[in-house]
């Protein structure tokens, strides 16, 4: 394996140092508050002492987390399958596994910036890194299933009639079940966003 020659090294690390310099500049590093004692002592009393009095807002509460999951998880899936077609691609690929490698809470955190304590924030936070997910798993899963009855179709069909009908039909039970395992950890990810005060 070639490496780098120590010049290039160097000035890789001295271009990378000054972007971050002029990125400084743009950011945001206010401090806003210098005792946070009081939000922790607020987060902490609502945590031994919740406020149960008023049922309507914990049903409207649960009845969101449920619908951030529902639709996170609806347009990652739809997604996700339309990636795992074409997942032999190298771009395709590299995309997914970069937007998968980055957590929920910090593709909200980026999205918040954007749009602020709105729904759509919950629900790419959840759709993005699911997406990279699906694709990757709902290719394997067709990867997997024999090409014997795809072949045997009559080759002039379309090809993605000869597609669904044999390896959609059978790959159907695998995905179902992984895509009902993905909407349990999407629901999981939708009550973790909580914490960034999205409703």
């Amino acid at each position: 394996m070639n490496k780098m020659p120590h010049s290039a090294t160097l000035r890789l690390c001295m271009g990378l140092i000054a972007i971050a310099v002029i990125c400084l500049w743009f950011a945001d590093i206010e401090v806003i508050t210098l005792t946070p004692w009081n939000e922790l002592s607020r987060m902490l009393q609502g945590l031994l002492k919740p406020s149960l009095t008023d049922s309507s807002v914990l049903f409207f509460a649960l009845l969101r987390t449920v619908a951030f999951a529902v639709l996170g998880v609806a347009v990652s899936s739809v997604c996700g399958f339309a990636l795992a077609l074409v997942f032999k691609s190298r771009l395709v690929r590299w995309t997914c596994a970069f937007v998968r490698s980055i957590h929920e809470l910090f593709w909200a955190l980026i999205f918040l910036q954007l749009f602020g304590l709105h729904p759509l924030t919950a629900i790419l936070a959840i759709a993005l890194p699911f997406t990279g997910t699906f694709a990757k798993v709902y290719a394997e899963i067709l990867e997997e299933n024999t090409h014997q009855a795809f072949n045997l179709l009559d080759k002039g069909s379309h090809y993605l009639v000869r597609f669904f009908y044999t390896h959609f039909a059978n790959a159907l039970p695998h995905l179902r079940s992984y895509t009902l395992y993905r909407f349990e950890c999407g629901l999981r990810s939708s009550t973790i966003l909580g914490f960034l005060g999205i409703p």
